[in-house]
């Protein structure tokens, strides 16, 4: 869940940034590789895509993941393993090799598992969240009233001020934001000395209560305040409170780290009450709630990971993808990485896969595009997405030479009915791979359903994913459950984007998924740039808002 902003006068937030947002251009060497130790022959096609695509070398990142039997692929991971092995050893080799900034892409390989398994909670997670919940019931009223104390300050100084009536937590916040700016702006132009000094000792009061003691601390370094306080703070005081506040901040980033077990919860809120404030420990409750709650908890493990470097982070449905392109980008944002899957049906398909995206990428990408459409009016739900898919005929019918065959009924392509397939984007049969027909090499194709990666291995599966590669296609993504819709990248947005050449497919895809900790999942070369030679759209060819995200 999204994390408030850094408040400027009151609140300072317990979700600290610890990295900045990556820059995209994605570049062979800000890749690392992750590999199943108990599946050989993932480190070896790791070790062939290292070769060709210049991987620089000790980048391979090999973990203990659980398998049926020696040598056999497990699509499906416990949550404790995704805990307690993947992610620790991910980290951990990242951090020791100085390269928890520098690498922005992970790649998992054929023997690392699609899904991380739905979480569940016992007897003492369920009596911890009661005795949260109680913790929130008690300390909001108490919120409330410091907040109508602030509120009150103003009224005497400034008699046109309206306090707020809403009583959710960030409405509160927001108040009590309001209120002491409010005061601050106004209490050095009170006459009586007396009566400014009160009145700014009850604001830093409110302060402290509300934002905890670091903002305090801070609004009295400040010369403008510092002559308002009853006692001024010395030097080594305000540099004592300083070191403080970075030691606390330290403290529970470090705790963040750690396993999120209900000790290391319990350290956290004791902390975050004693040092930084009523309401980030009211945010903290909600937020330890949150993460109690394991409501449609399973996730593609690639998509999970993108959230490697977030501490505790919520695990019921999906987190917003902060490097969507329509996020607005933050530098106090939790740093995202993109995380890209190298499968398929077979161990072959993986290497035929990495050699055709080489050889595509350097010789460029040709054929038709081939849009499934279903006749849905943007009216309606499912119209939505359909809108995409037309959105995207009529802008390369205009706008490039591209031949598009566009179906905008119902039923879809019938089987085999197409040659020269270069990108392909359908829906909706469920699980029910139905081929289109003779696709390129290097295609790259979704077909938009629920669970089409349920499985990639298993011999009868039919769905879309391993049914697009088996006939040859080099990049395609698809949900490992239920996804529900708005959770696809928009084919008007992810298309377009790859067609000008300028983007890898790894920044395709991530610049235009919307949801991160989910069932997505995208399998595909991550530097795969197939319209590098003679791209068909140009930057000045796409729509206005999408124009922004390459230039």
């Amino acid at each position: 869940m999204l994390c408030p902003p850094l408040r400027r006068t009151l609140v300072i937030s317990i979700f600290l940034a610890i990295f900045a947002a990556p820059a995209f251009a994605l570049e062979s060497d800000q890749i690392a590789l992750i590999v199943n130790s108990n599946i050989p022959a993932g480190k070896a096609l790791a070790e062939f895509y290292a070769a060709q695509r210049h991987i620089p070398d000790g980048r391979i990142i090999e973990v203990a993941l659980p398998v049926a039997r020696p040598s056999v692929l497990t699509e499906d991971l416990p949550p404790a393993d995704y805990d307690n092995v993947l992610v620790p050893a991910i980290r951990g080799f990242l951090t020791s090799h100085h390269l928890e900034k520098k690498v922005t892409c992970l790649v998992t390989f054929w023997g690392v598992p699609l899904r991380v398994d739905r979480r569940t909670i016992g007897e003492a997670e369920r009596k911890e969240g009661a005795e949260l919940d109680a913790h929130v019931a008690e300390l909001m009223p108490r919120i409330q009233q410091r907040v109508k104390d602030a509120e009150a300050l103003v009224g005497e100084i400034e008699k046109e001020f309206h306090a707020g009536e809403a009583t959710d937590l960030e409405s509160l916040s927001r108040r009590a934001d309001a209120a002491i700016n409010a005061v601050l702006h106004k209490v050095a132009a009170i006459p009586d000395p007396k009566t400014r000094t009160e009145t700014f000792e009850k604001a830093l009061a409110v302060v402290g209560d509300l934002g905890g003691k670091q903002i305090a601390s801070q609004l009295l370094a400040q010369p403008e305040f510092m002559r308002l306080a009853a006692k001024v703070p010395g030097a080594q005081e305000l540099i004592e409170a300083r070191e403080h506040g970075q030691s606390v901040q330290a403290n529970l980033m470090e705790l963040q780290r750690q396993a999120a077990d209900a000790a290391t919860r319990a350290k956290i809120r004791q902390i975050v009450r004693d040092e930084l404030g009523m309401v980030n420990y009211a945010r903290l409750l909600h937020a330890q709630l949150r993460s109690l709650d394991t409501t449609e908890s399973e996730a593609a493990v690639d998509s999970e990971l993108s959230m490697l470097w977030w501490p505790q982070y919520p695990k019921a449905r999906w987190a917003p993808n902060m490097l969507q392109w329509r996020v607005p980008k933050n530098p106090q944002a939790l740093h995202t990485l993109m995380v890209m899957r190298l499968d398929g049906p077979t161990e072959r398909s993986v290497h035929d896969l990495i050699e055709a995206s080489i050889k595509v990428e350097r010789d460029g990408l040709t054929g038709q595009v081939a849009l499934d459409a279903r006749g849905k009016p943007p009216s309606e739900p499912y119209g939505v997405y359909d809108q995409t898919i037309r959105n995207l005929a009529e802008l390369l019918k205009t706008k490039t030479k591209l031949k598009v065959t566009l179906d905008d009924r119902e039923p879809l392509f019938p089987a085999h009915s197409l040659k020269d397939i270069a990108v392909y984007c359908g829906w909706y049969s469920l699980q029910n791979y139905i081929p289109p027909g003779q696709f390129n090499a290097g295609a790259v194709a979704f077909h938009v359903a629920s669970s089409e990666l349920v499985s990639l291995h298993k011999q009868g599966e039919n769905g879309w994913c391993r049914g697009l590669m088996n006939d040859g296609v080099a990049a395609t993504l698809g949900p490992v459950a239920e996804p529900y819709l708005q959770s696809f990248p928009p084919a008007d947005e992810f298309f377009p984007l790859l067609m000008t050449g300028k983007l890898t497919l790894a920044e395709v895809y991530w610049k235009t998924c919307p949801w991160a900790s989910w069932m997505q999942t995208c399998i595909g070369d991550p530097l795969y740039t197939p319209y590098k030679v003679n791209p068909p759209l140009k930057v000045e060819d796409l729509p206005e808002p999408l124009r922004a995200v390459v230039e």
